[in-house]
């Protein structure tokens, strides 16, 4: 457990990254896909009025909020902010590709959290759930004529139903021959802090795997991204080493195909005038090319 709040369920998702799309779909057919900031504030951590998608008044139908995944997913676990009433389930498809075509499964209601601030509550409300090997999800919103309806965030967490030999980086363990990134509780919660004090400075370890079975990842960077930051800025806190000197971000070489980095140091120094809440960030590992 990781200081007041369950582990979370699988590592979170980052989803407005890593290729999934996100399309909001009316009643009567029409859908909108997110773009790259909408996506971005949608799994941020903070709920603002920028980051709604809505659906406006009027509406008699159902509408969808869908996630159409780049590869087939296992998800484990979720959190809604939704600022509406009307009822609403979860649903998920094997081979959607829009949000409204394809087979569709329900999964029954979903729980969703109602007011503005999300913070704490997207770490201690969040839903488990067991939707395995699916290529998509919706969350849909039922209304009535005159209705409403917006949410202002989703967090889905989760992870790749099977990875092969795909090209990309994986965090790996810094001891075992295991990842960091699948679909299980301990690993989600490697990289989670739990509740640490101001002024304080606390390391972490972790490696870097190259998953791909044929290309070499070149000039690999790593470093820190925050959807919703701190004040002081959560970033300027997060320094990384890999033996040497500890810097906001890093650079670790090539790594051949199936190689595994050596151990590298995240170090989160926090200052005495850190801002207190719940925060999160995400620690990257991009390869300039792959050769």
């Amino acid at each position: 457990m990781a200081g007041f709040y369950p582990d979370v369920p699988a590592p979170r998702m980052a989803y407005d990254r890593d290729g999934t799309a996100v399309n909001k779909c009316e009643w009567e057919g029409s859908i909108s896909p997110l773009n790259s900031t909408q996506t971005a504030n949608l799994n941020d951590e903070i709920g603002q009025a920028d980051d709604t998608v809505n659906w406006s008044g009027g509406v008699p139908g159902t509408q969808y909020l869908a996630f159409m995944f780049p590869e087939n997913r296992d998800v484990l676990g979720y959190f809604v902010n939704r600022v509406a009433g009307g009822g609403g389930s979860l649903f998920s498809s094997t081979d959607s590709t829009n949000g409204l075509d394809g087979n569709w499964t329900s999964h029954g209601a979903y729980s969703s959290y109602g007011l503005g601030d999300l913070r704490p509550f997207y770490r201690s409300n969040i839903s488990t759930v067991s939707i395995t090997n699916v290529k998509a999800i919706r969350f849909s919103l039922s209304g009535t004529t005159g209705s409403t309806h917006e949410i202002k965030a989703v967090h889905l967490y989760g992870a790749p139903s099977s990875i092969g030999s795909a090209d990309t980086l994986r965090v790996w363990h810094p001891t075992l021959d295991e990842p960091l990134d699948d679909n299980t509780a301990a690993d989600g919660a490697h990289l989670d802090w739990g509740d640490v004090p101001q002024g304080t400075t606390a390391d972490r370890t972790f490696r870097i795997k190259n998953n791909s079975a044929t290309l070499t990842a070149n000039s690999i960077s790593i470093g820190t991204e925050v959807l919703y930051d701190a004040t002081p800025a959560l970033a300027d806190q997060i320094t990384y080493s890999n033996g040497g000197t500890f810097d906001p971000s890093i650079n670790i070489g090539n790594l051949a195909p199936g190689a595994i980095s050596g151990v590298i140091s995240v170090r989160k120094a926090t200052v005495i005038t850190a801002e207190q809440s719940v925060w999160t960030w995400r620690t990257n590992a991009e390869a300039t090319s792959w050769s």
